[in-house]
């Protein structure tokens, strides 16, 4: 193999990890996400990753952690909007750990 087809394999090899780290984090997100809804009686309507505009968890959120805008519905129908982090301050991802602010 020369060079060119060397520099080549190692972008496509680059490009496939990163590919699949962000894969891994929006299941891993969306799996939190709707395990929450679940364990607290919501129906989850909509989930939005907020990559930005982090809303609250602007200044507090470190770079393993996800925050999602979403909206649920509770057993009485009422609709509710707010922010979900998503991960732990260390290990990220890997933790089960998710945090709520509601809009006001």
């Amino acid at each position: 193999m020369n060079y060119e087809g060397l520099i080549l394999l190692y972008i496509v090899i680059g490009a496939g990890v990163v590919f699949a780290s962000w894969a891994w984090s929006r299941a891993r997100s969306d799996e939190l996400i709707e395990r929450w809804a679940q364990h607290e009686g919501f129906q989850l309507l909509s989930s939005e990753p907020r990559t930005w505009f982090r809303g609250p968890f602007f200044w507090r959120t470190s770079k393993g952690q996800t925050v999602y805008y979403v909206r649920v519905s509770d057993a009485q129908g009422r609709v509710q909007a707010g922010w979900v982090r998503c991960g732990g301050a260390f290990l990220g991802l890997w933790s089960d750990q998710v945090q709520v602010e509601w809009e006001a």
